[in-house]
């Protein structure tokens, strides 16, 4: 194999024809633009001996995904098709984010994180995260580098119903975008509506009370045990959200870049709750989102996990769930085992990537291949980990 991949790595330049991974093969007749959709054609490849490939091409629109990120020369993308189309085991939908990990040298952060937090739920309490696979991308005939094929959260994700989108009191999306999504002040500042589609119908109502709540009842109201905050959100989800921020040490996931989920009003279900989805892990696992190191102890909160560990009852749910999880998930040896696995996944692709995108624009980059930030980050899990035992310990104790 290693005299093998040099070979890889020039082939590579014409296009993946051999490659380990799924090719997606995208076809534009005009630039890809960041404000505006363009037309363009998706086939998918699977390797030799693979089954699986389109038959033909799929027709959609693309465009440039993302934030500040957009500022980085391997872009991701948001790529909507004529018709929902199942990829790689996924299920079936119009929508795809294809995302560039271009900070990420190791390529898993976000896979890793939300494959950990769907496996921190049930079949009778999931923990909604997107599912991705990893697939190399070529964009008009050139090889353009290894994707996470992601889905977004949507409707489809988190299991909406027709009936919530169309009810009065409709199901919400809301995606906090802005640091102000920090549970201190009323108000839906740091805000995106994601659904239902605001330019059909604005519903900020129910994310107006729940801000309010937070931010202004007096403990003996929030912690109410009819009436209070466990009345208003899925505690349990909260708990194990906070938690896998702690984990993976999200710098941005705990004031923006999540998702909060509500269903619709209705009848039967008169009280719906919300819950957090997350989103964008990049920025995880000891990097910030420019590259650089992060310390293994660094406390991560707002104001609905201060409130909520000022009462002993929740503390002790706390205490209790990490206990649990450290048994299990969060493990060294776990973590690490899921990492080789994505190694193990991303194959040669990884370093046909880094040749594709050699010239890394932000901190460290001679250091930043992929081999090294797997090293670094299973160096700097079991540090994170222990910091997290004496600290929750102390705060779960008093």
């Amino acid at each position: 194999m290693r005299a093998l991949l040099p070979l890889l790595i020039c082939l590579s330049c014409f296009g993946v024809e051999l490659t380990n991974l799924p090719v997606i093969r995208l076809e534009t007749k005009e630039a890809i633009k960041s404000d505006a959709r363009v037309g363009c054609t998706a086939l998918l490849k699977m390797p030799t001996g693979y089954d699986g490939s389109d038959p033909s091409a799929l027709q959609g629109q693309i465009k440039f995904r993302g934030a500040s990120s957009q500022a980085y020369d391997k872009k991701s993308f948001a790529l909507k098709l004529e018709k929902s189309k199942g990829w790689l085991g996924m299920p079936p939908n119009r929508e795809w984010v294809l995302n560039a990990a271009f900070v990420d040298a190791s390529m898993m952060r976000h896979k890793l994180s939300y494959d950990l937090f769907r496996a921190m739920g049930s079949e009778t309490a999931p923990r909604f995260a997107a599912s991705s696979r990893f697939v190399e991308v070529e964009l008009n005939g050139r090889y353009h580098g290894v994707y996470l094929l992601m889905q977004p959260v949507d409707d489809l994700l988190v299991g909406l119903s027709p009936a919530d989108k169309s009810d009065v009191t409709p199901a919400v999306i809301y995606k906090a975008v802005d640091h102000a999504a920090n549970f201190a002040q009323p108000g839906h500042d740091g805000f995106e509506q994601r659904q239902p589609d605001p330019a059909i119908k604005e519903s900020w109502g129910p994310l107006d009370d729940l801000y309010r709540f937070v931010s202004q009842a007096p403990d003996k109201v929030f912690f109410d045990p009819t009436l209070g905050i466990a009345s208003r959100m899925d505690i349990d989800n909260a708990i194990d959200f906070h938690l896998l921020v702690l984990m993976t040490s999200n710098l941005d996931g705990i004031t923006k870049n999540y998702n909060l989920v509500r269903r619709a009003v209705t009848a039967t279900n008169p009280n719906p709750k919300f819950y957090f989805v997350p989103w964008d892990y990049d920025a995880t696992f000891g990097r910030n989102w420019d590259g650089s190191m992060v310390d293994a102890k660094s406390w991560l909160s707002n104001r609905l996990f201060d409130r909520l560990l000022g009462n002993a009852l929740y503390k002790t749910k706390y205490a209790q769930r990490w206990k649990a999880l450290r048994s299990s998930l969060f493990t060294a040896e776990n973590l690490s085992r899921m990492m080789d696995e994505n190694v193990a996944a991303l194959g040669p692709a990884a370093l046909r990537n880094e040749k594709r995108w050699k010239n890394l624009n932000y901190a460290n980059p001679q250091e930043l291949t992929s081999t090294y930030d797997v090293v670094q980050m299973k160096r700097w899990v079991p540090l994170r980990l222990k910091w997290l035992d004496t600290e929750l310990a102390r705060l779960t104790s008093k």
